[in-house]
């Protein structure tokens, strides 16, 4: 299980470069069984424990280091420096990748749920792309576009389970418990753009979701049919899409779902609240609420107050001004305009 000192070091800054937030987890540790050898005997077989020390641990080189990440993945960091020196402390630690920023992933387990992925996209024609890993463990990381969903597990996709907003999941060149690395595909790295969504796993994930009674991304006050899965896949994407915007685009791109999603709001076809809840927590999760809250807020009003005038599915992005001259564009106030419309 040996490999070079820094390479987890210089691996984990060169995804934060990327702008995807890393933390260090546990690693594999092998040890010698506890069975005392008789003279004569083979030596005891080795088997992989986690460097936690704990021996009963069920998650081997998966869950973070507590000493450095005491939230999980809420330390999770883009910070150059902190990432050097957790890694400097612990330079034998897993990668781990927080999810719901730059992807989401489709975490496939095994035998079973490769079965069950081959099963679904015989049954609608998908076709798989963006990056994806070979995990140590035999399954497989589908990188796919945010979805602004949470971590659940997709209807009747046994083994298979999606790791959005507030999940992570464990990244190359890291080790698995078996001894295996996590590995790349072929040509299918972190240079390859996420894969969009199929429609068909899109609706199995939003039922389920739907059906939880906690998180802030509830969907279950949308309408059932054609116009309430369009609905709910609207919600997700915008809230995505909202989640995601760089530096220099946020304000506009809160500023158009907002339209958009208050479009729908409108017909009837999504929650006010619900709505008004995920875009807050979007923002939030792009920076913007922190480092702008009164021009996020009259950025909300706004796209609300446009978004309601204008019953219907979302419009096409267009410019605020000329949509409607009258309430304060969402690049008015100057602290917005002045950080990100350089």
């Amino acid at each position: 299980m040996s490999r070079p000192r820094w390479q987890l070091r210089d691996t984990a800054v060169g995804y934060a470069v990327r702008g995807i937030p890393v933390l260090p987890l546990h690693y594999p540790l092998p040890h010698r069984s506890g069975l005392q050898p008789v003279p004569g005997d083979q030596p005891p077989p080795m088997r992989a424990g986690c460097s936690c020390r704990d021996l009963d641990c069920g998650q081997v080189g998966k869950h973070p280091v507590g000493s450095l990440v005491p939230h999980g993945v809420k330390d999770a960091t883009c910070n150059r420096a902190r990432i050097l020196a957790w890694w400097t402390r612990h330079p034998q630690a897993n990668i781990g990748l927080a999810c719901g920023h730059a992807f989401d992933v489709l975490d496939v387990d095994g035998p079973q749920g490769t079965q069950a992925i081959q099963e679904l996209a015989a049954a609608h024609g998908l076709q798989s792309s963006g990056p994806l890993v070979r995990t140590g463990g035999g399954g497989w990381h589908y990188y796919l576009a945010p979805t602004g969903l949470g971590n659940v597990q997709p209807r009747d996709l046994e083994h298979v389970d999606w790791r959005g907003r507030g999940g992570y999941v464990v990244a190359p060149p890291s080790r698995h418990a078996s001894g295996q690395a996590y590995q790349w595909a072929p040509g299918r790295d972190l240079d390859t753009s996420p894969g969009q969504v199929p429609v068909a796993l899109l609706e199995r994930l939003l039922t389920h979701q739907r059906q939880q009674p906690t998180g802030r991304l509830q969907l279950r006050t949308v309408a059932e049919g054609p116009g309430g899965r369009y609905a709910r896949a609207a919600l997700a994407k915008e809230l995505a899409r909202v989640a995601a915007a760089p530096v220099g685009h946020r304000n506009r791109q809160l500023w158009e779902s907002t339209r958009n999603l208050y479009n729908l709001v409108a017909s009837g076809a999504l929650d006010n609240r619900e709505v008004d809840q995920g875009l807050l927590d979007a923002a939030e999760r792009c920076g913007l609420l922190a480092e702008e809250p009164r021009q996020t807020h009259r950025t909300l009003a706004s796209g609300r107050q446009i978004g309601l005038a204008h019953p219907g599915r979302p419009a096409q992005p267009t410019s605020p001004e000329r949509t409607h001259p009258s309430p304060p564009p969402p690049a008015r106030a100057a602290g917005e305009r002045t950080q990100e419309g350089r």
